[in-house]
């Protein structure tokens, strides 16, 4: 900008520097009242001869100034055109950093809420893995007697299917108690099994009436009860596995009189499932 007045001030001075000897020039050329002896040719050749070098001179002086200042305007340009380029380059620099340093901080945040969630889903998947395990810990502390009260001695392919899910369930022993001789009990849970016992025989069934097979069934039931009762630890659940029908039997209601814990079932499934809580209730009643 100083440059541009420079150069608005070299061409005040040519204005002022030309319009000076025209000035007096046409003052000169202008007639006055008293006539005066016109000059020499010789004189006028001269005259106009400095004012052309004059004018060249001053025309030359503003090329170079005029070219000085297109220089200098371009040069403006280029120095302009550099500080845009080097501040887009500083602009883009920081804006790649930050946007690293905000993909960063996107990419910790995520980690961090992942590895939180992570952790609570594998916790909470312990835990229960940890009660799980602590669950079959119980089972496989405990010991099943499995009592059929038959009179004759049982064989390994007569072993009924309850008996051999309980066995597969895990527990710490599992056995069949051989009722036809004196019996001895001392696992931790007894199972009285009165199905795969037959109460009544199928004779019995075809020629009685219904309540008296009814009353048998009650009957036979008292004295199963009855020949376990005294052989029975003191601290074994007892689990009476029977199908009685459509008849309720009361001497599995009278057995709380009797015994301190002990539950019925009436078909495998239920079986299998009164046999494992009734282990639980044996560990706990051990612990006590």
């Amino acid at each position: 900008m100083e440059l541009f007045f420079m150069q608005l001030q070299n061409l005040l001075n040519f204005a002022r520097f030309w319009l000076l000897p025209n000035r007096v020039l046409f003052i000169a050329q202008t007639p006055t009242p008293t006539p005066k002896p016109s000059p020499s040719p010789i004189a006028d050749v001269e005259l106009l001869k400095t004012q052309i070098q004059f004018l060249q001179d001053a025309n030359t002086r503003l090329n170079n100034s005029f070219g000085s200042f297109v220089s200098a305007i371009n040069l403006s340009f280029v120095v302009l055109t550099l500080i845009l380029a080097v501040a887009g380059a500083i602009s883009v620099y920081f804006f790649s950093q930050s946007l690293k340093e905000a993909r960063q901080l996107v990419r910790e945040e995520v980690e961090k809420r992942l590895q939180a969630s992570v952790s609570e889903i594998v916790g909470q998947q312990v835990d229960n893995l940890q009660q799980i395990l602590e669950r079959e810990k119980v089972i496989g502390g405990i010991s099943i007697d499995y009592v059929i009260p038959q009179k004759q001695p049982i064989i390994l392919d007569d072993y009924p299917e309850e008996y051999q899910l309980i066995l597969q369930r895990g527990f710490q022993v599992a056995r069949i108690v051989d009722a036809s001789k004196r019996m001895k009990l001392s696992s931790d849970v007894v199972v009285l099994d009165l199905v795969n016992y037959q109460l009544i025989t199928e004779p019995e069934k075809i020629s009685l009436p219904e309540s008296e097979v009814n009353k048998l069934v009650e009957e036979r039931v008292v004295e199963q009860l009855q020949n376990l009762l005294k052989v029975l630890p003191n601290k074994s659940v007892l689990v009476v596995y029977v199908r009685p029908g459509k008849q309720r039997i009361n001497a599995i209601d009278e057995l709380a009189q009797k015994v301190q814990y002990y539950a019925s079932a009436n078909t495998p499934v239920n079986l299998i499932g009164t046999v494992v809580d009734s282990a639980y209730v044996a560990d706990a009643w051990k612990r006590c």
